[in-house]
């Protein structure tokens, strides 16, 4: 059979990378308005790949609104393919519902458009997670193409493949060449040129294909249309025995498939694909790392949309509230557009991650709105109440009871302040600070509470129909007792003004040098060493939360070490250590190292510099009453540039593998040393991503380690037991050359990067857990301290008075059925409830839901309806779950 070489003209844009938005933009208007006169003027140039994503589309059409119904149009001809993401966004720093959102975005944008493409075009992210292929059929989706952390080792020689999820989800992989979708751009109408660059890409394709069919991209980043394609096609058409055709992605997909229909040959991929060092560019070295503050504010970001604003956004609007899903979903389109691969990994020029912190910023503010209103909603606001706080209401977002320890502000009344010219109002003097208050719970029993600071202080009433209210307050921030309050709802405590404040015992134990509840026991040396004993087993894993300082000389892409490198561990420093807190309800230890390090690398990068500086290391570890865990907050003073920061943990437990959370499945890695000289092009990375947690275990324990947006660790092969979190990779150029690590060149063009050196103050929050190993056979321990640390309580004050202080609105049992979503339907009839069983055993999943349910139904991920689901006494769903299997349930209430 004569073979087939589809040629698919497009572009990959990236939307920010080394020109920041705006100035991509402007060049993104002049290429498809040029895009739009070719496909005019040469009805020869059959069709064209706007890269996969719909932002590319949205983004030319702010600026040329006129041309919307040429650009659906050209999509209905086939003749130009848009979607079906709305970003390309990297898949291990995205959450799951960031994937899903992306999704629902791009699919929307689309069809108004004329449609989607209905390809997995995901070509240029730095790795793939185990879930993409769940993902994607969750949206009539069969087929992907990837080209990163794949390839180049036995078994991976072809071009096709059977791409698994964990759940068992399968959809056809086509695999880019080594050169990935920019090998095939001609750009020129001279024949003998034209058949050599298509000669060199032959031989690859026909290498690896398992049918008669060939992909041959004819593209590259931020490349115009290549006008010389239909003369190309022409002249190849003369010098080869085969079909040639400009085609598209579908096409291409359609015909493979009709020759695989009765195949059953075709090799497995199974799982996530974090390789591919010997087939081209991986850059897995250090893209999780690079300037992670923007790591933690897309975490933060990802918790207070999915987890705080859809669910409180379906309960207000349960209560007869006018829905918020426009204001949030521009709040995600901020979040998502920020997790574009270039921007959220980054790897781009300072100008680019300043004004995506601006977009973070402005998801925040739309945040912090929603709250309120939703808030005024559920627990009634009385704009005209200026007094004292007279109720702290505590709003549990898990869909389990759960108890924390919260922190709260409460202000006592003490005088008017007046604003503007107001020469009626009289002031009268301030009345005294408060002598002390009292929590109590609906049933009138004493809460008890611990004072971390009072300060006299200004407090302002907001109000929609009147100027703000400003008074002077005494203001206090305390810790609460917040138990049992109910799953997804609030429960509330009144504010009493007392003559004094009461004393509360305290059940935990601390010293000047240990902090201890009945679990666990955390001890500091003199020197710094932290030891941390499992009382209820008598294991002890020490030392834990110590620095470890070495150079990097890499770039934003890439950790790399200098040839002659210097190691710093705080275990060799001096250290501070005092009693921060002492209870009733939270105890800390205080430890400050002062750490003399290089102060940046040699002019030559060849070492660390003999000029040193301190590096300050400001940790707090805490304890509560009944934690089960150590929370760790970590503040760095950085004034050390190109180096990387690590926190470590000695477990002692024997193992080179490592079991950590990815989007929508905990997944199992073997980590070892490689030989790097077998590896031409980049080493193979030792670092591994993570999203919130990862776990070890041997046969005696296991220790699992929580993260707020630190998604990057390495269990150390030499040193095995020891987990090595990344806490700052500092970098001076987004991409360079000769680098140990990446000996294949540059993975991109020069630009110095000052702020990726990330000096300042930054803090990171993590917890440690140690456990028996037995409870990661069904995990519900681990992922609930993981909820419990990851997804915080919300506390709300109110002045006037409440009827309700305990509601619960949705309850899911058992607790390691982890909650993805509780959000209004994407077309607005409905609500959305989904579930994620993350690890390899079935769940039996018991939803009760405090409204009364009148429809429930089973969909797909974009939200289409599959069959009904039985409701068992109006409230309930019994619903089970395959291992690894997300589920999406449609309700209407």
């Amino acid at each position: 059979m004569k073979p087939t070489y589809h040629i698919v003209s497009h572009s990959h844009w990236d939307r920010e990378w080394y020109f920041p938005f705006e100035r991509f933009r402007a060049m993104l208007v002049d290429m498809v308005e040029d895009l739009l006169h070719l496909l005019g003027r040469n009805p020869e140039f059959r069709s064209y790949t706007l890269d996969g994503q719909m932002a590319l589309v949205m983004d030319y059409l702010e600026i040329r609104p006129d041309r919307a119904e040429d650009i659906r149009q050209l999509v209905e001809a086939r003749r130009l393919f848009i979607g079906p993401w709305y970003i390309l966004s990297d898949e291990f720093l995205s959450s799951g519902e960031s994937h899903i959102h992306n999704l629902l975005f791009g699919f929307r944008y689309g069809k108004a458009l004329g449609g989607v493409m209905k390809v997995g075009y995901i070509p240029d992210q730095f790795g793939h997670i185990a879930q993409m292929p769940q993902i994607l059929r969750g949206f009539g989706i069969d087929s992907a193409m990837i080209y990163r952390g794949f390839g180049g080792e036995k078994g991976q020689e072809s071009s096709e493949y059977w791409w698994t999820s964990p759940d068992g989800s399968r959809v056809l992989l086509h695999h880019l060449p080594k050169d990935g979708y920019s090998a095939g751009y001609f750009g020129t109408e001279n024949e003998q040129e034209i058949v050599k660059k298509f000669e060199r890409l032959r031989l690859e394709l026909d290498a690896r294909a398992t049918t008669s069919q060939r992909l041959f991209f004819n593209g590259g980043d931020h490349h115009w249309p290549d006008e010389a394609v239909t003369r190309a096609i022409a002249v190849l058409e003369r010098h080869y025995d085969a079909h040639i055709y400009h085609s598209n992605c579908e096409d291409y997909l359609d015909a493979l498939k009709e020759e695989l229909v009765n195949r059953k040959d075709l090799p497995l991929l199974a799982g996530e694909t974090r390789f591919g060092y010997r087939h081209a560019y991986a850059v897995l070295g250090g893209v999780f790392s690079s300037r992670m503050y923007l790591k933690q504010l897309n975490a933060e970001c990802e918790t207070l949309l999915e987890r705080h604003l859809e669910p409180l956004n379906v309960l207000a609007i349960l209560r007869g509230m006018q829905s918020k899903t426009p204001q949030i979903e521009q709040a995600w389109r901020y979040v998502i557009q920020n997790q574009d691969h270039d921007a959220i990994c980054g790897t781009s020029v300072d100008e680019v991650h300043r004004e995506m912190v601006v977009r973070y910023a402005k998801a925040r503010q739309i945040g912090e709105h929603v709250k309120a209103e939703c808030f005024a909603h559920l627990l009634p606001y009385d704009e005209t109440a200026h007094a004292d706080d007279q109720y702290l209401l505590v709003f549990n977002p898990s869909p389990f009871t759960r108890s924390d320890i919260v922190e709260a502000e409460i202000e006592f009344y003490r005088q008017d302040v007046v604003v503007g010219l107001n020469p009626d109002v009289k002031v009268v003097d301030p009345m005294p600070p408060i002598g002390g208050f009292r929590l109590l719970d609906g049933h009138k029993s004493e809460v008890p509470y611990q004072i971390l600071s009072r300060q006299e202080s200004f407090g302002i009433t907001y109000s929609k129909h009147d100027y703000p209210h400003q008074a002077l307050v005494d203001k206090l921030t305390v810790l609460v007792a917040a138990q049992d309050v109910p799953a997804m709802g609030w429960r509330g405590l009144k504010v009493v003004r007392t003559e004094e404040f009461p004393h509360y015992d305290s059940v935990i134990r601390c010293g000047n040098f240990f902090i201890e509840n009945k679990f666990l026991k955390v001890e500091a040396a003199p020197e710094g060493i932290v030891r941390l004993v499992d009382k209820t087993t008598g294991l002890l894993y020490q030392p834990v939360n110590f620095f470890e300082d070495s150079g990097d000389v890499g770039d934003e892409y890439s950790y790399s070490y200098p040839e002659a490198d210097e190691w710093y561990c705080s275990l060799h420093s001096s250290a501070r250590i005092n009693r921060a807190e002492q209870g009733p309800l939270r105890a800390s230890l205080k430890i400050e190292h002062r750490m003399m390090l290089p102060r940046s690398a040699s002019a030559d990068e060849k070492r660390r510099s003999a000029e040193k500086a301190e590096l300050l290391i400001t940790t707090v570890l805490s304890l509560t009453p009944n934690a089960r865990r150590v929370d760790v907050k970590t503040t760095v003073h950085n004034t050390i540039k190109d180096h990387r920061l690590r926190a470590l943990f000695t477990t002692g437990i024997g193992t080179t593998a490592s079991v950590a959370e990815t989007p929508f499945a905990v997944v199992e890695r073997e980590h070892r040393e490689y030989d790097v000289s077998q590896f031409p092009y980049e080493h193979p990375a030792k670092v591994a991503p993570v999203q919130r947690f990862v776990t070890i275990r041997d046969a005696k324990k296991g220790f699992t380690l929580i993260v707020k947006g630190l998604p990057e660790y390495e269990l150390k092969c030499d040193d095995r037991g020891t987990l090595a979190l990344t806490l700052l990779r500092c970098v001076g150029k987004l991409s360079g050359r000769n680098l140990i690590t990446r000996p294949g060149g540059a993975a991109g063009w020069w630009s110095e990067t000052p702020d990726a050196q990330c000096l300042g103050e930054h803090t990171f929050e993590y917890s440690l857990y140690p456990h028996t190993p037995e409870e990661m056979q069904d995990w519900s321990s681990i992922l609930q301290e993981v909820e419990l640390f990851t997804v915080p309580p919300l506390v709300i004050k109110r002045k006037n008075g409440q009827a309700e202080l305990e509601s619960s609105s949705l309850s899911i049992q058992p607790n390691r059925v982890l909650l993805s979503a509780l959000k209004e339907a994407d077309d607005r009839s409905g609500i959305v409830l989904r579930l994620c069983n993350p690890v390899g055993s079935e769940i039996d999943a018991s939803i009760h839901i405090g409204q009364p349910i009148q429809e429930a139904h089973l969909a797909k991920l974009d939200e289409d309806v599959l069959k009904p689901v039985a409701i068992q006494d109006h409230h309930d769903l019994k619903v089970h779950l395959r291992p690894y299997e997300i589920v999406t349930l449609r309700l209407r209430l």
